[in-house]
């Protein structure tokens, strides 16, 4: 152990008995040092603490009158009181020591002023004290405090990870990929059922229950106005004999296909079930043994009503609107929302769960009552509900056109009040397909005929296809299935006629009555909305104007592009065309970067120049002569369309080692760039085979096989040579 003091100030040449407490086992004053003990020690020992007494006294005056006091720091753990013993064998506590030496201190303060001048820096002594004993140690060891450790163990939250492109990119298209699949299906089922509506069973059936007297009006009235109070008469009779039990096939979000797997759906199987919008129907014999059972959801009672029609000798067709899995998910901002509120609703319900248990066991509570039981056969048959997703229609030879008959609420001819509301969830109209009696080639897309907004439906149908997939040709999936089913190779007087109708009603459509309705629209313009390769050429006519601006037909849009991008396509800018609008650069490239940075520093924007359709013409390229190819700077040739290869010149795809044996025999030859790649922010030509003069096809061939033959001849020497070295190996 030791002690650290901090030794006090002492008169100058005044020996003092306290100034042996600066080691422990030292005597109090000087004539108790032994006799063998040197004089000069103790002489040093006086002068030591002469000087220790002058540097206290300059730090007492130092600081102006403040507290002084002497610090000793002792390293005991009882915190007894220390004692040290002189040379006559007595012991000295510490406490008596210091007393003995705040009394000189005060004795000194008088003389301060004398020593104002020699001030030195304190000194610390350390004084080395004795081992503690081992009684000491034990208790030392008794009293140790022993801490426990708790360890906190936190879950760190886990890090919300952004999703990758190819990652988006997968989902959208697997979302699209369920859609079409969707489609596909809904339109067998539909194609299922009209077939059932026509077969013998179901007639049969129908001749049971159907009255006579209808029968009779339907097959001999032909006008217009007797055909339409046949269909009223038989709509009142249906009402009355079939029951409507649900609403049948409706658009569900993909949140609703969440806990559906595969054991729900065995389940379902098995037990021959469906949800409640919709009914099981295995076979044919189930679905004619509904019209018996007279009732079903809203789409089998307009699928049994076409049969019964088709029995009274009407022509009449089964309409259809499918309700696919959408391919757009919701924003995750809206589910978030609503996510939210249904958490706060949870807990809120959890905590007055016993409230309402409470007032739930009261005979009178005072929370209004919920609603009572409403018959679906009564809500989906008003006039005002919802329309539904199935309906017929009927062909009047008077008036040669198709008309619409709704037999779950009873309308004819309004085909306006089959569309539903924007807000309607449940029911999105996007294809709305026509099926009637005839084997083949029976179906129409009237969706036209239905819609006032047939911008929306074509929306829902797909996504809108980007540059590159229009530039390539591609065309939405939508249209490509509807011309393979509706495809009629021979056309009548009754399709040509119903063609023209839809195309004016198409004509016909409304103009919208604010700037949002223009956006997109595909008969109406605004300037405004133009998107960044669209320009308006010409500008004329103008059909009209809102809030100051003018409204063009759609057909005066046209799209632009730049040079680089009509090269592609086999053409080029014409001369002295000026460029019809300027569009700011995309930098995909590590040069464009870098003009876009240089461009940024002076405060300017890289532009690059567009021009129409009408401004370019088809690239002509210049012949051979003399056996030599027309190359580019890069000495290359752009082939990016057939149409580029030059006048009296071959290609030749993807033949490796012609371009060397065209070079070994001195041939000109150019090779074919036939696209480029992005790759590393640089764009990489995609070069496929060689362009050389037809002049030279045969001996080039020639001597390229000669070479494939001397190369192959070389390979089977090689191997020759490395069998027969194994085999000496192996023989050694």
């Amino acid at each position: 152990m030791a002690i650290t003091r901090n030794l006090g100030k002492r008169k100058r040449g005044k020996q003092s008995e306290s100034s042996s407490q600066g080691t422990t086992y030292r005597s109090r004053n000087a004539r108790d040092q032994p006799e063998d003990q040197p004089e000069s020690n103790l002489n040093v020992s006086r002068k030591r603490r002469t000087d220790l007494s002058n540097s206290e006294t300059a730090v007492k005056k130092r600081s102006k009158g403040k507290q002084k006091e002497e610090s000793v720091i002792v390293d005991l753990q009882d915190d007894a009181l220390m004692t040290c013993e002189n040379e006559e064998g007595s012991f000295i506590t510490m406490e008596e020591d210091e007393e003995k030496d705040k009394q000189e201190e005060d004795e000194e303060d008088d003389g301060d002023e004398e020593d104002e001048e020699d001030e030195d820096e304190i000194d610390w002594e350390t004084v080395h004290l004795p081992p503690t004993l081992p009684e000491q140690m034990h208790e030392e060891s008794a009293t140790d405090v022993v801490y426990k450790d708790v360890e906190v163990v936190f879950e760190a939250p886990r890090a919300v990870l952004k999703k990758s492109k190819w990652e988006i990119e997968y989902q959208r298209n697997l979302r699209e990929w369920i859609h079409h699949g969707h489609v596909v299906a809904l339109t067998a089922h539909y194609i299922l059922r009209n077939r059932w509506c026509s077969n013998s069973k179901i007639k049969s059936r129908c001749s049971k229950i159907v009255p006579d007297h209808a029968r009779n009006l339907l097959s001999k009235e032909t006008s217009e106005s007797g055909v339409i109070t046949g269909i009223k008469w038989l709509l009142n009779w249906w009402s009355n004999y079939f029951s409507v039990t649900g609403p049948g096939l409706m658009t569900r979000p993909y949140s609703d296909f969440a806990d559906i797997n595969y054991d729900v759906l065995q389940e379902m199987v098995l037990k021959h079930e469906s949800n409640e919008n919709a009914d099981w129907i295995d076979s044919l014999d189930d679905f004619v043994n509904l019209l018996s059972k007279k009732e079903g959801t809203s789409d089998t009672c307009a699928e049994l009503f076409v049969a019964v029609l088709r029995f009274c000798g009407c022509d009449a067709r089964l309409v259809c609107s499918l309700q696919p899995v959408p391919h757009k998910i919701p924003s995750e901002n809206t589910s978030k929302k609503k996510s939210g509120k249904g958490q706060d609703g949870a807990e809120k319900d959890g905590s007055n769960a016993e409230e309402a248990d409470e007032k739930s066991n009261l005979l009178f509570q005072f929370r209004t009552p919920t609603k009572s039981y409403v018959n679906p056969n009564v809500q989906l048959r008003q006039k005002n509900a919802k329309p539904p997703c199935v309906w017929a229609e009927v062909y009047c030879l008077e008036s040669k056109r198709w008309i619409c008959v709704d037999p779950v609420r009873g309308i004819i001819d309004k085909p306006a009040l089959m569309e539903p509301a924007t807000l309607n969830r449940s029911n999105q109209l996007s294809y709305v397909l026509a099926m009637d009696d005839k084997k083949r080639h029976n179906i129409t897309d009237v969706t036209r005929r239905y819609t006032s907004n047939l911008e929306k439906a074509i929306r829902l149908r797909d996504r809108p296809l980007t540059k590159r997939e229009q530039s390539s040709g591609l065309k939405p999936w939508s249209e490509v299935f509807l011309a393979m089913i509706c495809h009629k190779p021979k056309m009548g007087e009754r399709e040509r006629l119903e063609i023209q109708d839809l195309e004016k009603q198409e004509k016909k459509e409304r103009m919208p009555t604010s700037i949002g309705g223009f956006k997109n629209h595909p008969l109406y313009a605004l300037e405004r909305h133009l998107k960044k390769f669209e320009v308006l050429h010409p500008k004329e006519p103008v059909l009209g104007s809102i809030r100051g601006e003018k409204i063009y037909p759609r057909q005066c849009v046209k799209t632009v592009a730049t040079a680089d991008s009509y090269r592609k396509q086999g053409r080029e800018i014409i001369e002295g065309e000026q460029p019809i609008k300027m569009v700011k650069s995309l930098a995909t490239t590590l040069e464009k970067k870098r003009l876009h940075e240089m461009a940024k520093q002076d405060g300017q924007e890289v532009l690059v120049p567009c021009y129409g359709e009408w401004q370019t013409r088809k690239i002509v390229p210049d012949p051979v002569v003399n056996g030599k190819v027309p190359k580019n700077a890069y000495g290359n040739i752009d082939l990016f369309t057939p149409e580029m290869l030059p006048p009296g010149a071959l290609l030749y795809y993807l033949v490796n080692g012609l371009g060397k044996v065209a070079k070994m025999l001195g041939i000109d030859y150019a090779d074919a760039v036939t696209g480029f790649e992005f790759t590393k922010m640089r764009s990489v030509p995609i070069i496929n085979g060689i362009v050389v003069a037809e002049e030279y096809q045969y001996v080039l061939m020639e001597a390229f096989e000669e070479q494939e033959k001397n190369d192959a001849l070389k390979a089977i020497e090689k191997q020759e040579k490395e069998v027969y070295l194994r085999w000496r190996k192996l023989i050694k």
